[in-house]
């Protein structure tokens, strides 16, 4: 079974309002409904009756118990709770809340703060999901492997790109596919033991499946940086690391769509220094030394 950075023993549950953003599209109908309107007003939502809520998304009391069940909460009363919680925690930075759509009257200033607290909460909240020991196995896998692949797709491919130069740098030998058949025939190289990350926002099956396969045939480790709990590829990668994107205050996904997977390479890239700390140090000055003989 994949692991989805379980809760560590007296580790605080992650950030309701991630887990609805990661978990949403991935629901039925009827639950879809009710956690976009615990998205869209939280304190709202925790102020409600099961009753109460279920009518206003046009479900029904089970499928909110259903929904609770979804995201590792075992009644509505705790629900309740954490998004009156969630609703009152300051944006990072202590940033006002961003509501409003981008349109052509937007003021550049307010654009900017915008997408500034969108992109920080995006990556205060994707921090909030990850389990330092899930994390720990897989740089330490990463560094010691014999290669790292990386794939990724259309915008997702610069972030496995950026994964690939960081971890270069650091003397891992790494490699990027664009597109999964590329990535299948360079995988025929692999051997056990060796990594990879594959970045895909939705994990379906065309798109991320056919390399994850290949991979575990061959006996390596897999990672997969995706934004939905629940996927074909989800369910094949070894390690699934969520990224949260926050669309609702602005639908402009596509100006900030890869910020959170970017900080996830950086997090990897930052671990395999940690784990691998002296190698890591030679590679970078090696590197430093090779770029200040030229420029």
């Amino acid at each position: 079974m994949p692991s989805t950075a379980p809760d560590a023993p007296g580790s605080s549950p992650p950030p309701v309002l991630a887990l609805l953003r990661t978990t949403a599209p991935t629901l039925p109908p009827q639950l879809q409904r009710l956690a976009m309107l615990a998205l869209e007003s939280p304190a709202e939502v925790g102020r409600m009756t099961i009753t109460e809520y279920a009518e206003r998304a046009g479900a029904s009391a089970a499928s909110v118990t259903r929904l609770c069940r979804s995201l590792g909460i075992e009644k509505f009363t705790t629900l309740r709770t954490e998004l009156v919680l969630a609703a009152e925690r300051p944006v990072a930075g202590g940033a006002p809340r961003v509501t409003g759509d981008i349109t052509a009257r937007t003021p550049l200033p307010e654009l900017i703060t915008s997408l500034g607290v969108l992109s920080s909460g995006s990556i205060e909240e994707t921090s909030h999901l990850l389990d330092p020991e899930q994390i720990g196995t897989i740089v330490q896998a990463l560094g010691d492997a014999g290669h790292v692949f990386a794939t990724g797709a259309g915008s997702a491919h610069l972030v496995a790109v950026s994964l690939e130069h960081k971890l270069r740098s650091l003397g891992v030998p790494a490699t990027t596919f664009h597109d999964p058949p590329s990535a299948v025939i360079g995988l025929a190289a692999s051997r056990p033991g060796d990594v990879l990350v594959a970045v895909s926002e939705t994990g379906t099956a065309s798109e991320a499946v056919p390399q994850l396969a290949e991979a575990k045939r061959r006996g390596c480790l897999t990672v997969l940086i995706t934004r939905l709990s629940s996927s074909p590829a989800a369910e094949l990668a070894d390690h699934v690391l969520l990224a949260v994107q926050d669309r609702s205050p602005l639908h402009t996904g596509t100006l900030t769509s890869r910020i959170a997977e970017l900080f996830l390479a950086d997090v990897l890239a930052s671990g395999v220094v940690v784990r691998h700390h002296e190698r890591s140090l030679e590679a970078l000055a090696s590197v430093e030394e090779a770029l200040e003989r030229y420029w």
